[in-house]
């Protein structure tokens, strides 16, 4: 194997040494490579560490170019002797077994382009995984390639990634130097369409450490624009070349989320010019680019709320919602969160129905604001317009409801209850799908309450109405489980899973849900036959999960690593678990934190994370992870994460914090009997 490593290191003497440490444990024996270090006349001691390493290694070599990043890396290829290159910053590190890695790669499975999984470091210190999903070679036609390049975007980067210098060369591939932060995915995108074949590995390669530039610090809004237009063009044109209309929409929706980010970087730039915010965002909505990005979006392709809110913020074109909405977002930092709402069918039955219920009111301005702060997850400050709505006589059903919402948001099941009795009181005698929605959640309230035996009213009054409602089979089975009548609550989890014989999803919860009821050893027997029925039809990931709840953990984690992505919050969860399961809690911790850093923000996997680092005795981290997961307002996990960072707390010994945030959850749990002897412990201390 011959190998070129170009190295970028404009300026770099506090870098370039641990670098080049890195590059020349390279052995000589077995692979041939020679090191390029290009520089632009650099001012500091860069030149003189570099050519001191040659002096001990001649396999080094320092080359000098004019301009920037793209330019030096020009140069760097027109130097190169090696069949393959691999670029590098200077603020870069080889991990341990990279050469090994690398060999491995090019001599066991040949391909065009090689990419591998790779870690990153941000300016705070925070180690982030990149995992690629698979370990295999496939053509660049090939579905999952063009997904990993155009619509998820984690092969736009040169770093971690081995190139043919022929296929560059012959191809007169180049690196762009008029469009800041975007030349490793022009150059990506080029040398992909002429490969034939890329291998996908989750072999870690690269460390990247933080350098602490801004590359767009000195570029204005309209600039800015400029840039994103060329770079939008360019992927829409590839995008197209594929004859792909599903990849398109992908990749239509990937730039929603740049476009996200551009405002919320705005919003963070201009938190104390509220006006100069608002006149760059006139200016942004009013650009060419910015509405075919939004005229390109398929809003059927939103999977997170978050996502469809601000699609729907865009779309709207209120600059002062716009301003309001990711000034919050970015005062909120890593705290980014997204209702999880809770889990229901169809909708709801209305129990009462009331002959006083309350007409609509033709404004419901208090409404919509404290519904769109339930959206933005703002639970205390939604609480306030909805009192204000019934000061004002606005819808009564409505304002009710939208109360009893905000209360399950801040864990009050008790007065979300309250809420949405008054709120069915106040619905009109027409049953519509408001009243079935309302009565799910109030059903959804008595569960968290223990209320079980009301819970079982409200589903069994929905399938009186509603035959083949197969939710309110299932939570009905739930109920039924709590108090444990396993019998009748068998019958209904299997007339649930009747309705939908295929949804592995239901039968993994209703496991969940028989073993936390004492009957695990029975819910298996449904496992297990589901896996005889379906085999044939199982992918790898269904697989690994049924292996997972049947406790076979060596083959979960077989066939999890094999089908993962990345973006799948289930299948991360499972993954992570499984290796907690193997006692390797190192990296159960890695697919937790690269689900995180990679998508929308998940109260379970933050959960997840927060346990298996207080597991590892970490636990300012596990703390910091806890009030994120709090940040998202997700009810369904909200009290257990408060929980635990009442125990990472106090584990890490700040007592007086503990004890604080502890007064604070029995305020809103008085009942729980866990908290109560937690307390008393405390209060030693």
């Amino acid at each position: 194997m011959d190998l070129s490593v170009i190295i970028s290191a404009p300026n770099m003497q506090r870098y370039i040494a641990a670098c080049l440490r890195s590059v020349t444990r390279c052995p000589r024996d077995t692979i041939e490579m020679e090191c390029i270090v290009v520089h632009h006349s650099s001012t500091d001691e860069t030149a003189a560490i570099v050519n001191r390493y040659f002096e001990r290694d001649s396999r080094i070599k320092l080359v000098r170019a004019h301009g920037g990043i793209a330019d030096l890396r020009s140069a760097g290829i027109e130097s190169a002797r090696g069949s393959y290159i691999l670029f590098m910053e200077a603020c870069d590190r080889l991990c341990e077994d990279a050469w090994e890695q690398l060999e491995a790669a090019v001599e066991e499975e040949y391909a065009d382009f090689v990419a591998f999984s790779h870690i990153t470091m941000n300016r705070r210190g925070k180690l982030k995984a990149r995992m690629l999903p698979l370990r295999q070679v496939i053509s660049t036609d090939a579905k999952e390639a063009r997904r990993l390049m155009y619509v998820d975007v984690v092969l736009g980067s040169c770093c971690g990634k081995l190139f043919r210098s022929d296929i560059i060369r012959d191809n007169h591939i180049t690196f762009r130097n008029d469009v800041p932060g975007s030349m490793d995915f022009f150059f990506v995108v080029e040398y992909f369409e002429h490969c034939e074949t890329v291998l996908l590995t989750k072999a870690m390669i690269l460390y990247c450490m933080p350098q602490g530039r801004r590359q767009f610090q000195n570029y204005s809004m309209t600039e800015r624009l400029g840039f994103l237009g060329e770079l939008y063009d360019f992927h829409m044109n590839a995008v197209r070349r594929c004859n792909d209309r599903t990849l398109e929409e992908g990749a239509q929706v990937h730039y929603l989320k740049v476009l996200s980010a551009l405002f919320a970087e705005y919003a963070d730039l201009y938190r104390h010019n509220q006006k100069a915010l608002a006149e760059n965002y006139q200016k942004a909505l009013a650009d060419s680019t910015v509405q075919k990005i939004l005229k390109g979006v398929d809003a059927r392709r939103l999977r997170f709320a978050i996502k469809k809110h601000e699609y729907r913020l865009f779309r709207g074109g209120n600059t002062e919602r716009l301003r309001r909405y990711f000034s919050l977002k970015a005062g909120m930092g890593a705290g980014k969160r997204r209702i999880r709402t809770v889990k229901t069918g169809a909708m709801l039955l209305c129990m009462m129905l009331s002959a006083s219920g309350c007409g609509q009111k033709p404004e419901n301005k208090n409404i919509a604001s404290g519904m769109e702060l339930v959206e933005q997850y703002d639970f205390q400050g939604a609480m306030s317009f909805f009192e204000q709505a019934l000061l004002n006589n606005e819808d009564f059903e409505l304002a009710y409801r939208g109360q009893g919402i905000a209360c399950m948001g801040l864990g009050n099941y008790a007065d979300a209850e309250t809420a949405f009795l008054k709120s069915i009181e106040n619905a009109g005698r027409q049953l519509t799908a408001l009243e079935y929605d309302t009565n799910y959640y109030l059903a959804s309230a008595y569960m968290k309450q223990g209320k079980y035996a009301q819970a079982e009213e409200i589903y069994s009054a929905v399938l009186a109405l509603k035959k083949k409602e197969m939710d309110a089979y299932y939570l009905r089975a739930c109920a039924r489980l709590r108090q444990n009548r396993y019998d009748e609550a068998v019958a209904d989890f299997e007339q649930a899973f009747s309705f939908d014989k295929d949804n592995l999803e239901l039968l993994t919860d209703a496991y969940v849900e028989m073993q936390a009821a004492g009957f695990g050893e029975q819910g298996q027997t449904y496992l297990k036959e589901f896996m005889a029925e379906k085999e044939k039809k199982l992918s790898e990931g269904e697989r690994g999960i049924l292996y997972y709840y049947l406790g076979d953990y060596e083959n979960a984690r077989i066939y999890l690593d094999s089908s993962i992505s990345g973006n799948d919050s289930k299948l991360s969860l499972i993954l992570g678990q499984t290796y907690e399961k193997l006692d390797n809690k190192n990296y159960a911790a890695i697919v937790y934190q690269s689900y995180l850093d990679a998508n929308e923000p998940n109260a379970a996997i933050y959960n997840s994370l927060g346990v298996c680092l207080m597991q590892q005795e970490k636990y300012e981290e596990a703390v910091k992870a806890f009030e994120s997961g709090i940040g998202m307002g997700a009810s369904d996990y909200l009290q257990e994460l408060k929980f635990n960072m009442i125990v990472a707390n106090e584990y890490s010994g700040d007592f007086a914090q503990a004890k604080k945030l502890m007064q604070e959850y029995l305020q809103a749990y008085p009942d729980d009997a866990r908290a109560k002897k937690e307390n008393e412990f405390l209060k030693t201390r």
